[in-house]
């Protein structure tokens, strides 16, 4: 069954305005008519109806001349009141004496007539009035088409405001299809709930360009990482049965470094998102994070304490994430630090640091705004970077900054700054 209910934004529009506005125009004309114009027509006919009995006991002249004619009470002038005014005039002058009545005419171009009998016995008085037009048809008529006008122009420019920026939306939508970055994209403006959808889309570009480049990371990173083991593991494997068993640590070890391999790209998924945050004490967890550092990686770890660590807010965390923070930064410095690590916090206004120092070679300058970034490239005698990207996403899902600088008498120093939260 076909559907009356327009398909186009406009049409509905005007299609609901014009119901609201003659609704509203039912409305107005039913209280108008109530409240205003009944009342008004009650209080006419009181004047009309003393008018006639004051003429009578005053014994005015019943002449035909000048601006007051008498008839007969039998004679009938003129013809039924047939405004609505009038009408209702009449109606009121019927209920307020047996016999009374009004009529009205003849007319002509400079006045009309109006003709009352105040009882069933009295005569006819007519009075000369100036001529009433009440709008009649054409002004109905006039009026339809200024609401039409009205409606018409009242949803073209709704419309305009909604689909002008919903088509430009949908052109950036297109060109996010293309794989275009969703900070290049122009302010669509418009509406609160078109400026609201636009972020909804910018935010799910976002999350779909970052899974598009896990993925890329992903499918690249594991097949240059597991490429060199696994070609040790192919040479070994054609060794002849003495040669492969003595090459059986090594081959235990090409094993472990695929296993690790495979985790950090794990761990680069996951990032600790479903992971619940809670408050932990600052003083606590960095004396944790050192023991940790002592126990499993085997480092000189030393806290520095300052008289504000007391006074320091809890530290609203994703614990078992944050600690891949922390262990990453330990296993570089076991690896690259020379073994010693110096831990310090740093109480700001606005947020709670947390230092670590190495006292290794540190790292080229031209690399701390990759390192930085997040986007380090695989060097030589280095990692890949994973466990960069994996400390850089996680400080990300706790709203802080994990930044990286040189010492001045060397080492490299990792700053990771969370923003201040108090209870």
């Amino acid at each position: 069954m076909r559907s009356f209910w327009p398909r186009s934004t406009l049409w509905r529009t005007v299609l609901l305005l014009a119901v609201l506005l003659l609704g509203a125009q039912g409305a107005v004309y039913v209280l108008f008519h109530q409240y205003v114009l009944n009342p008004a027509a009650e209080r006419f006919a009181e004047f009309l109806w003393q008018t006639d009995h004051a003429l009578i006991a005053a014994g005015a002249e019943r002449s035909s001349a000048g601006g007051l004619q008498w008839r007969s009470a039998h004679d009938l002038p003129g013809i039924p009141a047939n405004k609505y005014f009038l009408r209702q005039s009449a109606d009121y002058l019927a209920r307020m004496s047996p016999g009374a009545a009004l009529r009205m005419g003849p007319s002509d171009t400079d006045a009309t007539w109006l003709w009352i009998r105040g009882g069933r016995h009295e005569p006819w008085l007519g009075m000369r009035a100036s001529p009433m037009n009440f709008g009649g048809q054409g002004f109905m008529f006039m009026r339809l088409g200024v609401i039409a006008l009205c409606t018409l122009l009242g949803a073209w420019l709704i419309v305009r405001q909604i689909n002008r920026p919903l088509a430009r939306l949908a052109v950036e939508a297109q060109r996010i299809g293309r794989g275009d970055m969703p900070e290049s994209l122009k302010p669509i403006g418009g509406p609160l709930e078109v400026q609201h959808l636009e972020q909804a889309i910018t935010s799910m570009a976002n999350d779909l360009h970052r899974l598009h480049e896990e993925r890329t990371l992903l499918l690249t990173g594991i097949s240059h990482e597991l490429r060199t083991p696994l070609s040790r593991l192919l040479l070994t494997l054609h060794l002849q049965g003495h040669d492969l068993l003595a090459e059986k640590a090594s081959m235990l070890v090409d094993v472990n470094e695929m296993d690790e391999t495979i985790d950090k790209f794990l761990t680069l998924v996951r990032s600790g998102d479903q992971e619940k945050v809670i408050p932990v004490e600052v003083r606590e967890w960095v004396a944790e994070m050192a023991a940790t550092a002592q126990e499993r990686y085997g480092l000189e770890v030393q806290v520095v304490h300052s008289a504000e660590d007391a006074a320091l807010p809890p530290l609203h965390c994703r614990p078992l994430a944050l600690e891949r923070v922390f262990r990453n930064l330990f296993d570089n410095t076991r690896r690259y630090g020379g073994g010693r690590l110096d831990m310090r916090i740093i109480r700001h206004p606005t947020r709670t640091e947390i230092c670590l120092r190495d006292y290794g070679p540190g790292v080229p300058e031209r690399d701390i705004g990759p390192m930085n970034g997040g986007t380090l490239p695989r060097q030589s005698g280095h990692g890949s970077g994973i466990g960069l990207r994996i400390c850089q996403r996680i400080m990300a899902l706790h709203s802080g900054i994990l930044r990286f600088a040189n010492a001045e008498t060397g080492g490299l120093i990792a700053h990771l700054s969370f923003p201040g939260k108090e209870d």
